[in-house]
């Protein structure tokens, strides 16, 4: 099966996961779309930045250093033997070709490399929006990790909107990708349980370790055809970022961000 990945560059969450899936199936990867910008709408780091008050000292400190040592680290060229602090570190210690997107998929130059790769599957972890004819381009379809137990919590910051709802359990979807965001068919589910104490970016964490087997699992469902049913866990539901209300219900319930 040819696959490419569309994966946003991060130091968070997304080198583990990419490590983990090239691990069991580097050979079917012939290409990755690094998105190396995103939309001012979906950037979170953007939004962490114009709301930085909603955070607290502590936090903003500790997502700072952990920034900071990232890209120092992965600067001084110690990435690598299962340890990494960007996905392009990831990439070429694994050898895999890939080109860079910024903020809008759709275009025509990227449309283009994408047919010359002829795909079977279109794996995407990011937050960029895919048009008709991106979605038409493989053979098979195009498939979405996402950090929600689907159809519930679509969008922005699921796991953050799951715990100020009081939820019990998150976790990580893979579905196939139409028009509609965050719709399609469930191929694969992982749980996480939602525990006092917890805190987003280790509930995040926990989606991401997951997600490698989740996506290796829906890969083996379509390449054999047999496509599982899935009930819904929760009622439909879509997010966009935060709004301050938001952080307020997270607050009162005791949510920390790191």
């Amino acid at each position: 099966m040819r696959l490419v990945l569309v994966i946003e560059e991060t130091c968070f969450y997304h080198p583990g996961f990419v490590a983990k899936f090239l691990q069991n199936c580097k050979d079917e990867v012939v290409a990755v779309a690094l998105v190396t910008k995103v939309p001012d709408k979906s950037n979170l780091e953007l939004y962490m930045k114009k709301h930085w008050f909603l955070l607290k000292l502590s936090e903003i400190l500790k997502l700072g250093s952990q920034k900071v040592c990232a890209q120092l680290l992965d600067l001084s060229g110690l990435s690598g033997n299962g340890r990494y602090y960007s996905v392009r570190s990831v990439l070429k210690d694994f050898n895999i070709n890939y080109f860079e997107v910024e903020s809008n998929i759709n275009r025509s130059e990227y449309l283009e490399q994408f047919e010359r790769l002829q795909p079977d599957v279109i794996v995407s972890s990011n937050s960029l929006i895919f048009g008709k004819k991106l979605l038409s381009l493989p053979k098979l379809c195009c498939i979405n990790r996402h950090s929600a137990l689907l159809p519930s919590y679509g969008g922005l910051w699921p796991v953050f909107q799951a715990f100020r709802n009081g939820e019990t359990q998150t976790g990580v979807t893979i579905h196939t990708m139409d028009e509609e965001i965050d719709k399609g068919r469930i191929l694969s589910r992982r749980v996480v349980p939602i525990n006092t104490g917890d805190t987003i970016a280790k509930l995040y964490l926990q989606c991401f370790d997951l997600s490698a087997d989740a996506l290796i699992e829906a890969l083996e469902h379509l390449r054999h055809n047999s496509l599982p049913e899935f009930d819904n866990i929760g009622a439909e539901s879509y997010y966009s970022m935060p709004l301050e209300e938001h952080w307020r219900e997270f607050r009162q319930r005791g949510g920390r961000f790191v």
